[in-house]
């Protein structure tokens, strides 16, 4: 799958991807139940703009080390300034970070940018300590509906096909070491209601919005829009949580 810029969309992301606070309570209490409250370092894998490295260090008083190798989204995550949280430039297949000095990893919609994910899982064995986990938010290929949204731009579903599938992360992660593995379905507030996703959409910070050709997204867009004058109640949206250790 070709690249998303990140560097380019790295203005309008928090923008186009922020999430109400009960949306991001709701992910720090499903972290919680896997880290515990121990970890004194947490890696933030792909940290992008930061949303979750301050809500991390601050859920779990720990330090975050937040790698990220777009600048444009290092720099962006520099304006929100944390006194725990370090924002480090890096990569999966290269984590600039001692052996055994993490507590666990969080990645969040990262892993389907991976260049080769067997040596990102040799590397997160490297990093963490024993027994720490790796939680891995996201949508897998061929793990049933795509995201609520996603039903006005359907041509997206070929995007998500085109991410990594469980079998093929577990595979890797069992070979770098990681011993068992467990995956849930978190059902998160994504927003009050329809109409406070328009503009967020329009950001098109978001892999499968932005892969779409220009003509599928203004259609999906002009259908988002439509319904979003008749449709009210909160929007509830489906993410996998993959966890090893």
């Amino acid at each position: 799958m070709a690249r998303v810029d990140y560097d380019k969309q790295a203005a309008v992301y928090d923008r186009g991807r922020t999430l109400p606070p009960e949306a991001m309570a709701q992910w720090m209490a499903v972290i919680r139940r896997h880290i515990g409250d121990a970890a004194q370092t947490i890696l933030d894998l792909g940290a992008g703009t930061g949303r979750f490295s301050a809500a991390l260090a601050d859920t779990f008083n720990a330090d975050v080390v937040a790698v990220e190798p777009s600048r444009g989204m290092r720099e962006q995550a520099a304006t929100k300034p944390h006194p725990r949280v370090h924002i480090t430039a890096g990569s999966a297949e290269d984590i600039p970070m001692q052996d055994a000095s993490a507590d666990a990893a969080w990645l969040s919609n990262v892993v389907h940018h991976f260049d080769d994910i067997p040596r990102a899982a040799r590397e997160l064995r490297r990093v963490l300590a024993e027994d720490a986990p790796v939680l891995i938010r996201g949508a897998f290929a061929g793990r049933g509906p795509i995201p609520t949204l996603y039903r006005f731009f359907p041509a997206s579903e070929n995007a998500i096909e085109s991410f990594p599938a469980v079998p093929e992360i577990v595979d890797a992660f069992e070979h770098a070491g990681f011993a068992s593995m467990s995956i849930e379905r978190v059902e998160q507030l994504l927003a009050y209601r329809l109409a406070d996703m328009v503009d967020r959409v329009r950001q098109r910070a978001d892999t499968a919005l932005e892969k779409l050709s220009d003509e599928d997204f203004a259609t999906g867009l002009a259908a988002l829009e439509r319904a979003a004058e008749l449709e009210d109640g909160p929007v509830l949206d489906g993410l996998d949580l993959l966890v090893l250790r």
